[in-house]
């Protein structure tokens, strides 16, 4: 195992917690994290969650304390020392074989193992190896010990094997490798990145009418997708989303991954792309080859990816397509009564006659441009996301401003005397109800995001790091050329 000095931790930090913020807007989104982490911190500390309106607890994760394994790069990054020696102490004394509970492989990977190694890049201290390196060994890998070398989607821990659960979702079984990839970079150990870009190849070699997108249920033992329904939103969403991010970690030399990449988005713009008569572009789903006109907020992560892998190829029509959706993804939220947009919606595409519909819908579409279904908003990150690629990548600050109305909006409807809550419908701007939950990404990436896209450009550089599905920063052995100019 490579472990770093100390003194390659001072130099690792340099220009990054010391960097000035330009914008007092990120001053605001830190006291935001630490009124968050207070009340987790009085209230839940240690275990997954807060409830952060009765101040009761939640461990959906296990019970390891996801909130403090998520939420401790931001800790880093915005530079806060007593919150960081509060994580610390805590993730020192964590016990894996504690949970009697199943372990999801996807979800400890990207938030256990995840917010490990996004720390000890940023500062590396021995204990966050140590840590990851026990995690990977019990936990994650023996979701692997399958016939076929695919994971498993849930590992029983306390026996060390898979469950027996058959069932896989793309996303989860799809989208380990950024995280085992840069495991095996920091430990010298290279079984971590072979079995789980195996998986990646084996999935290269499963049949679709659709070329590069995949439904996104699959059986263990046949490793076939076992229904026809086709999504970019959530169960497909980071399996796209890894292709490209795999190979900036792989010092652009996984080709093979990249033409996936490179033939997913093909297919999406062929045959998922959808406008409606008020030139919003959205990406729809398939089922049993029909076009179904509905998606979420969990998709709007894709403008973002789209346009770092326009800026690293080079290619101008990305662009135009990452900006389209870009746009309808944004409008989602400026154009709720909330500020705060929907879970799901639906539309009406412009080849559809949009007088044979309901009068409500027609009206919908008139003046919102989608028809909202589920009213939820669980302190999502993802067009978040995508506004922080934008502005890194083109150095505009309307989507500084585009994010600061979204900020806003989080504050005025989801904050709580101890931290800040889910809701259930963002279309009653009187009564939002809120539902008394706060998921531990809200500190991984909604507050993470929202703080980059206000500090200095060189904080977390997208030609120097590249950031997890959970905004977990893992550092590039190899810098690329992507940010703009500031």
């Amino acid at each position: 195992m490579r472990l770093l000095s100390w003194a390659a931790s001072a130099l690792l930090l340099t220009g990054l917690v010391n960097a000035k913020a330009n914008d007092p807007r990120a001053e605001v989104v830190v006291n935001a994290f630490k009124h968050a982490w207070s009340g987790y911190h009085q209230h839940a500390f240690g275990h997954d969650e807060l409830r952060p309106i009765s101040n009761g607890t939640s461990d959906t994760r296990n019970g390891w304390g996801a909130s403090i394994f998520d939420g401790l790069d931001t800790i880093i990054i915005m530079g806060l020392e007593e919150e960081y020696q509060q994580a610390l102490a805590h993730i020192k004394n964590v016990n894996w074989f504690s949970t009697k509970e199943p372990s999801k492989t996807f979800e400890t990977n990207i938030r256990y193992l995840g917010g490990l190694l996004a720390a000890y890049d940023l500062r590396p201290d021995p204990v966050f190896l140590e840590k990851a390196v026990e995690l990977a060994q019990h936990v994650i890998l023996p979701a692997y010990d399958t016939p076929n070398g695919i994971p498993a989607a849930y590992v029983d821990v306390q026996k060390g094997r898979p469950t027996n659960d058959k069932n896989l979702i793309l996303a989860e079984f799809g989208s380990l490798q950024l995280e085992m990839v840069r495991l095996s970079q920091l430990t010298g150990d290279n079984r971590y990145a072979t079995v789980a870009n195996n998986v990646i190849y084996a999935i290269d070699k499963v049949p679709t009418p659709f070329p590069g997108i995949y439904p996104i249920v699959w059986n263990l033992d046949t490793f076939t997708p076992s229904s026809s329904y086709i999504t970019i939103s959530g169960g497909g969403d980071s399996y796209y989303e890894y292709l490209l991010k795999t190979v900036f970690l792989m010092d652009g030399k996984e080709e093979q991954q990249l033409n996936m990449w490179k033939k997913s988005v093909a297919s999406m713009k062929k045959y998922l792309r959808s406008e409606t008569s008020g030139n919003m572009v959205y990406l729809a789903e398939l089922d049993e080859n029909y076009k179904l006109l509905q998606a979420g907020e969990l998709v709007c992560f894709m403008p973002g990816n789209l346009l770092l892998g326009a800026r690293y190829l080079n290619d101008s029509d990305m662009a135009i397509f990452a900006a389209e959706l870009m746009r309808a993804c944004y409008d989602t939220w400026a154009l709720s009564p909330t500020g705060l947009a929907p879970e799901t919606w639906s539309w009406i595409d412009k080849s559809q006659n949009i007088t044979s519909y309901p009068s409500i819908m027609q009206i919908a579409m008139q003046t919102t441009g989608y028809l909202a279904q589920d009213l939820s908003y669980d302190l999502r990150p993802e067009t978040l996301e995508s506004l922080f690629y934008f502005y890194r990548l083109t150095g505009d600050p309307q989507y500084q401003d585009m994010a600061w109305k979204i900020f806003e909006s989080i504050e005025k409807y989801c904050k709580t005397p101890s931290g800040y809550t889910r809701i259930a419908d963002v279309s009653d701007a009187d009564n939002v109800n809120a539902l008394d939950f706060e998921e531990s990404y809200f500190f991984a990436e909604t507050l993470k995001y929202l703080y980059l896209i206000f500090a200095d450009p060189s904080v977390i550089s997208l030609d120097e790091w590249v950031l997890s599905t959970e905004a977990h920063p893992f550092k590039l052995n190899t810098p690329i050329k992507v940010q703009a100019e500031f």
